[in-house]
């Protein structure tokens, strides 16, 4: 592990204990584990204090399907509280090439500087010269000052600078992207990370491992053949027949040319498929607009930043989604806040709210005005300085039953899944760790919406689901492999642990899902010591007291009731007492016995 103390311009070098790595495997659960012993309750997101930790996992940089994986935490700007994310491309794989297997950065720098490891060697560079540049421009410009076109750089943009709780980190075309870990480099004076490595990855059996990734791969190719040919774009045109994608701010779950938002009109816009780091599927999707106000606009669309500036804006033109999750790409900001912060605006402007926007005509389908409150986000001017600390902070500033609109849990705007739609993804927002969130709260869609195992209008039977969605991506974000090739490789709800076996040498044999659950409690003891409690598991007032007013699920809710009903099973599921903090004999059982 590097640790670098901006503060003081030098790094060191330790050991991480072969008993953490057991325990938590890397990635996720490293960086669980070292937020929980080093950032304590009372450090400020913004404060030196703060601490941006990277970890990568045992099967980053190998030659393993999607192992590409590079995790994150820190206390979120946006949230106040503990933030988990991760990004793929090239950036983790690099790292590790350069000899670490995780990146500790605290302190502060006085002045702007990027932090440039090479080969193992450490140096804190001025950035002065970077500073205000956009993040393509910023990887470039370095690569140039190198002189190698290999170095991978992570960076923020005009929005992390400025301290915008939402801002991300580009890591190349992907992103470290929720909860604001982009204004906490700011706040460092820190413009980008450059990592170049020519080491290898060494595994414990090579030949047994080359083996069964050959024996996979027919299913890899079966399992995600739509993901190579749409992305992640595939899911709209089946959740929107579903009614289970929300438009206009949560209004309503169908518009008129909602279809112009389908995989197969985004297809018409492809200009070359994208792979991250020893992954076949390329499921990212490079897109250009070919004419029209936003032509020569490029970016990689995936289905949450087609449902915040598509469907959330009443927006439903690719052309302007392209543009917009260009725009945010280049000025580091997380593109689902981005498009919930305007469609939030827009409802607010709608309703007299929020009326005077200085000169921005903000109704929904207004494409001008998004991309000029973007601007003024970025920027923190005006009206988009207030903007720029996300809805609830808005919606508190603002009052006028405003909080009603505001469609967030614990701070973390809600990603593109209607909870009215199928309740489990409902528990899952309300329980992530992060935030409402589908990744790290449990992605549903599969037992509800797609195989249909799960009754989507039920609430028993969800706090099992959930529990078990969340514990397999505990294990998974632990081991450096991105979630879609995961189940080629056997890493599901019944782990086949030869992969990590062959990798590193290690017997995990009926111990993944267990670590899983350490991951999953260890990241709620942090949240519990920070505040959060059973109060905090909560949805927004509009899901739990308007029906759906159209659509397949037309008349549908989640009343406090149903959610109180679902939380009871999921923490009696989960080991946790009543205010959903973990029982002493929960935590004894997974070793998480505090000192």
């Amino acid at each position: 592990m590097l640790r670098v103390d901006l503060s003081l311009a030098k790094g060191a070098v330790h050991e991480l204990p072969e008993s953490v790595l057991k325990k938590y495997l890397g990635g996720r659960g490293l960086c669980a584990k070292l937020y929980y012993d080093e950032i304590p309750p009372s450090v400020e997101p913004l404060s030196p204090q703060n601490k941006l930790i990277f970890a990568t996992g045992p099967l980053t940089g190998t030659a393993v399907f999607g192992g590409s994986k590079c995790a994150l935490s820190t206390k979120s700007p946006c949230t106040g509280i503990y933030l988990c994310t991760n990004a793929g491309g090239f950036f983790g794989a690099e790292l590790k090439f350069s000899g670490y297997d995780a990146l500790v950065i605290e302190g502060r720098s006085e002045k702007p500087v990027y932090l440039d490891i090479d080969e193992g060697r450490v140096e804190v560079r001025a950035a002065s010269r970077f500073w205000g540049m956009g993040t393509t421009e910023t990887a470039a410009a370095i690569r140039e000052e190198k002189g190698d076109k290999k170095t991978q750089v992570a960076s923020i943009g005009p929005a992390g600078e400025n301290l915008v709780s939402f801002a991300c980190i580009m890591a190349g075309e992907r992103s470290f992207g929720r909860g604001g870990a982009g204004a906490v480099m700011g706040s460092k004076n820190l413009k980008a990370i450059a990592v170049r490595g020519t080491g290898k990855v060494e595994v414990a059996r090579p030949d047994e491992l080359k083996r069964v990734l050959k024996e996979a791969m027919p299913l890899l190719k079966k399992t995600t053949s739509d993901h190579t040919k749409y992305g992640t774009a595939m899911y709209f045109e089946t959740l929107y027949s579903l009614g289970a994608i929300p438009f206009l701010n949560y209004q309503q779950t169908t518009q008129v040319d909602a279809d112009s938002l389908f995989a197969d009109v985004l297809k018409k816009h492809h200009v070359k498929n994208v792979s991250c780091y020893s992954c076949p599927v390329a499921c990212g999707k490079d897109c250009k607009v070919r004419s029209g106000a936003h032509r020569g606009a490029v970016s990689k669309p995936e289905y949450e930043s087609i449902w915040s500036f598509g469907a959330n804006c009443g927006l439903p033109s690719l052309d302007f989604v392209i543009a917009a999750n260009n725009l945010c790409n280049e000025a580091g900001l997380d593109s689902i806040t981005s498009g919930s912060i305007a469609g939030f605006a827009m409802e607010l402007f709608q309703r007299g709210i929020m009326p005077n926007l200085a000169g921005i005509s903000l109704r929904f389908g207004d494409e001008e005005g998004v991309f000029e409150l973007l601007r003024r986000v970025i920027r923190r001017e005006g009206i988009g300085d207030l903007l720029a600390n996300g809805v609830r902070f808005v919606a508190d500033a603002i009052g006028k039953g405003s909080q009603r609109f505001a469609m967030h849990v614990k701070g973390l705007e809600m990603t593109g899944y209607e909870p009215r739609a199928f309740y489990g993804i409902g528990l899952a927002f309300a329980t992530s760790s992060r935030g409402a969130c589908h990744n790290v709260g449990g992605w549903t869609i599969r037992d509800e919406l797609i195989e249909k195992t799960s009754d989507r209008f039920a609430t028993k039977g969800k706090g099992g689901l959930v529990k078990g969605i969340q514990d397999v991506r505990g294990y998974v974000d632990s081991t450096g492999i991105c979630t879609i090739p995961r189940r080629s490789l056997g890493l599901t709800d019944k782990p086949n642990e030869e992969i990590l076996r062959y990798a590193t040498g290690l017997d995990f044999t009926n111990r993944l899902l267990a670590i899983g659950e350490r991951v999953y409690n260890l990241e709620r003891l942090i949240l519990v010591r920070e505040g959060v409690a059973r109060k905090d598991d909560d949805l927004p007032l509009r899901i739990k007291a308007e029906p759906v007013p159209d659509g397949p699920a037309k008349g549908k809710r989640i009343t406090q009731e149903m959610l109180d009903a679902m939380l009871d099973e999921y923490y009696g599921f989960r080991g946790w007492d009543s205010t959903g903090k973990p029982s002493p004999e929960k935590m004894l059982e997974l070793d998480l016995l505090e000192p």
